[in-house]
């Protein structure tokens, strides 16, 4: 008898974490408090660095599989980027997602999470962004926040490993809102499977995806063929802080 669900997107757990990305955007401002979303406390914000979190790092989960249960408080506060879309980078993460990178496309706007890190938070944020990022301040931006500020400065970790395209434009990620969108957009498991038809055609999506996870060798050669044919980023003004590995 055939098995009840046999879609290994649904069972397999590594597989469920590379399709399932950016995972559970939460669509308030919250206080991130040992591995849960809390109720948002606007004055935690007091003395920290505001970083923009476009992909995954609005999400919860992903904050946890971060930071873990034993952290200090984290304000989290939903807001709108104006000038700016995620789209996906040119890379594959060791998980097996695309990832997304932030770009700046006028006209579009953009929802986002400012994740408001302390001194010690933003160290292990720089340990999980190390490659084909750079941290950057963003100046002479646009950034409303769900509370009613709008800050013209704030961090991001900017993509430099270009982005990928479908008929030469950039793709945008489905699962993050936007407004005035001017790029077409995709769903992590529909990019992955453009991917797939680019990279390996007539391979099944779960054994291209379970590939590139398990070997770290075929992940970098991807990711090169991926770099080859990608857009360069487009950055609005920043000032980079600290450079990531390329």
């Amino acid at each position: 008898m055939a098995a009840m669900n046999d879609d290994p997107f649904q069972t397999d757990p590594a597989l469920i974490r590379a399709s399932g990305y950016p995972y559970d955007i939460t669509p308030t401002s919250f206080t991130f408090i040992e591995g849960e979303a809390t109720p948002f406390d606007p004055g935690l914000t007091e003395g920290r660095f505001p970083v923009i979190g476009y992909g995954s790092n609005q999400s919860p989960q992903r904050l946890r599989q971060k930071y873990g249960t034993a952290h200090a408080p984290i304000p989290v506060q939903r807001g709108q980027l104006s000038d700016h879309d995620v789209v996906y980078s040119a890379h594959f993460a060791s998980y097996g997602s695309l990832p997304a990178a932030l770009r700046h496309v006028e006209g579009t706007s953009v929802s986002v999470a400012v994740n408001w890190l302390d001194e010690g938070q933003l160290a292990v944020m720089h340990g999980t962004e190390w490659d084909h990022y750079h941290y950057a301040k963003l100046t002479d931006i646009s950034l409303r926040l769900a509370e009613g500020e709008t800050l013209s400065e704030a961090y991001v970790y900017l993509c430099f490993s270009g982005h990928t395209v479908r008929d030469g434009e950039p793709i945008a990620l489905a699962e993050v809102a936007a407004e005035n969108r001017r790029h077409d957009a995709m769903s992590q498991i529909e990019a992955l499977s453009l991917m797939r038809d680019r990279l390996s055609p007539g391979a099944g999506l779960a054994d291209f995806v379970g590939a590139h996870i398990t070997d770290a060798e075929l992940r970098a050669a991807r990711t090169h063929q991926l770099r080859a044919v990608a857009v360069p980023g487009r950055h609005a003004a920043h000032e980079v802080v600290y450079r990531g590995l390329e």
